[in-house]
């Protein structure tokens, strides 16, 4: 009998497959030398996170994501669409501090 598989190689900095969860967080994101701008964070990973926001942020650009109750956190946008952006943590979530933040997600956990 033969197996055919796949291996994927993952990257040490490759976090993509980190789980991802959800939640529906109000927080606002702030570029250097801005204002703050509303958000909606959908998801969340210890790596990165995506949200929802009229704002248009451009990629490569480094953001601050202030969750309430939390200190901001430094990230970077990967990617943006109309409404969404992804971004990636500058320096991972520690998994406590991602449980308490999706703690604080109404009615998703």
């Amino acid at each position: 009998m033969r197996i055919l598989a796949v291996i994927h190689e993952q990257r040490a900095e490759d976090s993509r497959n980190d789980t991802r969860r959800p939640v529906d967080i109000n927080a606002s994101l702030r570029m250097a030398g801005a204002r703050g701008i509303g958000c909606v964070l959908s998801n969340i990973s210890l790596a990165g996170f995506m949200a929802r926001s009229y704002a248009r942020v451009e990629p490569g650009r480094p953001i601050w994501l202030r969750v309430p109750g939390f200190p901001a956190l430094a990230a970077r946008v990967i990617w943006s669409d109309d409404q969404r952006l992804g971004c990636q943590f500058e320096t991972p979530l520690s998994p406590e501090m991602l449980v308490r933040i999706v703690a604080e997600a109404p009615n998703l956990h």
